[in-house]
């Protein structure tokens, strides 16, 4: 009985621990966050981006974007990815996504106010450590490296892999990026599209249009090569799956390009489809793509030969790519602020596409080849800071690009010294005149609006200041750009139809964007401008309507619109730089080559990375660069083949 008893007590003893100890367990587990359900918001590249974030007491369960209305395509790798790698390392330490920074930080700003709203330690998330990187190198072999999933990118590996089922495609980003996925199309001569329409266009207008673009400072060798080689390039680019109208001039806002030749063959599809079906086209014939993998070093032989790449895999890990042959097309250098300062100083602008930096550039550099058209970029059009596009958003939602309606008329123009800058009817000549602002004081303009033109457009549609569409009536021209339709049927309903645009503008003021005066020495003085030298610019314009005749640029006044009713507002734009147009020096094979003109062997280098195709600006007529960017990469893909076949 003793022995019964006994064993009883010990059980009880150790039931009566057991009970304790899970008590103690359980009072030291405090819950770390309020279990629920949290919802948030910050504002991205185009406007809100709003997150859900489930929590339990001791974790962030699941992360959920709800809604945005950033790029596609460009956003889609950052909605993905930044959601699983927070749940993943419970941690807000999360690395942007190269090229969507702006929308990564918009969710983890969301995601962060949810932690504080469930009690969470903000701080203690953000020293989180991710998981560390694997110390292995992995070594691998292909006949030939392309760096870069762009336009050149994609079209140089599916060049590639039309002679070797050994090709690999490397790209820094999540998904396929660069200036390819936002533009509108491609030039090209003597297409089967230019043909069919009887709209073939003169290779020597096409070279003249370079050298005067350039004043002499391009390649003429390469030049030529490329506007012979374009009409090639689109109708493989048709035969691979890419699906392209050809466009008239002017059809796409840049009325001042109405009755010039047919270069543009637009994206039916927008860049982000056109791009990854070349990808798919690749992979179909047994190439490989590895996407957030970033190249960082070429590897070369004694006798300076590239033989391969060194790159960094998703997981951290070092890649060593052997290789004979390597293309370079990383998109330029306008989302690197040191390389933007060191070639154009203080008066840089960064570009669109923050993921390219310069990165193959540099490789290339280092390789031994020269350097050409660094100081080239590619000014079009005119936009805001990420400050003012932030403050827009806020102040009027959905309808903030409304603002930049009127830049597509002659407005009168003046800059942060109140002067008269330009001949406003040019100013969708959108190189020219993105060029023109790129020069002002800060690299800004001010658009003057007065009360009668607003009450014209409310009552009779921005048709009645110009009509930019009506020769199109009847001859439907479609294509995309920026992933968005560009349709004269929708932009003739547009421009025809009456639109009230006081109220935004008496929404936005306050943004730093709008400003409104009763009087023009008021507007003046909110602009932050001279108020003499304001007026002046007014007069000077205003005397120009009246007289017929523009005694500082020689416009055509009949197209100028009168600044004489108050109240007046002024809308403040800066330069917009789409991408660098340079770096490298290249001869008409694609091949990077050095000082003295000699080739790098088994170097090729596309796109907007390589130099001699410009001067100091980008040519005027429409698909210049993504024809550059396409043929050069089908030449680089093709050359470097023929390179390992010799």
């Amino acid at each position: 009985m003793k022995k019964i008893l006994k064993r009883i007590g010990v059980v009880s003893l150790c039931m009566a621990m057991a009970l304790s100890f899970a008590a103690c367990t359980k009072q030291e587990s405090k819950s770390v966050y309020k279990e629920g359900t949290y919802t948030s918001s910050a504002i991205g590249k185009n406007g809100d981006v709003k997150v859900e974030v489930v929590f339990t007491g001791e974790k962030i369960d699941a992360v959920k974007i709800l809604e945005h209305k950033e790029t596609a395509g460009i956003a889609d790798a950052p909605v993905k990815v930044i959601p699983e790698k927070i749940v993943l390392n419970q941690s807000l330490a999360i690395d942007a996504v190269s090229g969507a920074t702006v929308t990564s930080q918009a969710i983890l700003s969301a995601v962060e106010d949810c932690v504080k709203q469930a009690g969470g330690d903000v701080e203690s998330l953000k020293a989180a450590k991710v998981s560390a990187a694997s110390d292995k190198v992995e070594e691998v072999s292909y006949d030939v490296v392309v760096i870069g999933a762009g336009a050149a990118g994609s079209s140089a590996a599916l060049a590639a892999s039309e002679g070797s089922n050994s090709v690999l495609l490397l790209e820094k980003t999540a998904s396929p990026m660069g200036a390819g996925t936002l533009a509108g199309g491609m030039f090209a001569a003597e297409s089967s599209l230019q043909q069919e329409a009887g709209k073939t266009v003169d290779k020597q207008w096409l070279f003249n249009e370079y050298m005067k673009a350039s004043a002499g400072y391009m390649n003429s060798v390469l030049v030529r090569t490329i506007i012979d080689e374009s009409s090639e390039t689109v109708d493989w680019l048709i035969e691979n799956g890419m699906q392209l109208n050809l466009v008239d001039a002017g059809s796409g806002f840049s009325f001042a390009n109405i009755g010039r030749p047919s270069t543009l063959h637009g994206y039916n599809e927008g860049g982000i489809t056109a791009i990854t079906k070349l990808i798919k086209q690749f992979e179909n014939n047994n190439g490989t793509v590895m996407f957030s993998t970033p190249a960082s070093e070429l590897i070369t032989d004694a006798d300076g030969k590239v033989t391969g790449v060194i790159a960094t895999k998703e997981d951290g890990s070092k890649l060593k790519i052997n290789a004979k042959a390597v293309i370079i097309a990383t998109g330029g250098f306008g989302g690197n602020v040191d390389m933007l300062k060191e070639q154009f100083g203080d008066k840089y602008t960064i570009g669109e596409v923050a993921s390219c930096t310069g990165d193959g550039i540099k490789m290339a550099w280092s390789a031994g080849a020269a350097e050409y058209g660094t100081a080239t970029a590619h000014y079009f059009w005119e936009t805001f800071t990420g400050e003012e596009f932030g403050a827009l958003i806020s102040a009027l939602g959905d309808d903030f690009f409304s603002v930049t309606d009127f830049t597509f008329y002659p407005h009168l123009r003046v800059n942060k010294l109140g002067q008269r800058f330009c001949d406003e009817t040019t100013v969708t000549d959108f190189a020219t005149h993105g060029a023109q602002v790129h020069m002002q004081p800060n690299q800004t303009e001010y658009l003057v609006l007065d009360t009668g033109v607003l009450e014209q457009i409310a009552e009779k549609g921005y048709v009645s200041v110009e009509d930019h569409f009506g020769s199109f009536k009847g001859n439907r021209n479609f294509y995309m750009e920026f992933n968005e339709p560009n349709d004269t049927d929708q932009l003739i309903e547009k421009e025809n139809t009456p639109k009230d645009y006081a109220p935004l503008l008496e929404a936005a003021t306050g943004t730093g964007v709008v400003f409104k005066g009763n009087t023009l020495e008021e507007l003046a003085q909110n602009m932050g401008i001279d108020e003499g030298t304001f007026a002046e610019s007014v007069e000077q314009y205003n005397t120009a309507i009246r007289s017929g005749k523009d005694d500082m640029f020689f416009s055509d006044t009949n197209s100028f619109i009168p600044v004489q009713k108050g109240p007046y507002y002024a809308v403040k734009y800066v330069a917009r730089n789409l991408s660098t147009l340079g770096g490298v020096a290249i001869n008409e094979k694609i091949e990077a080559v050095d000082e003295n003109g000699a080739a790098i062997l088994g170097l090729y280098v596309a796109g907007a990375d390589a130099g001699g195709m410009y001067g100091k600006s980008y040519v005027n007529f429409e698909g210049g660069t993504l024809g550059f960017a396409y043929t050069s990469g089908r030449l680089a893909g093709q050359n470097a083949i023929a390179y390992l076949n010799k």
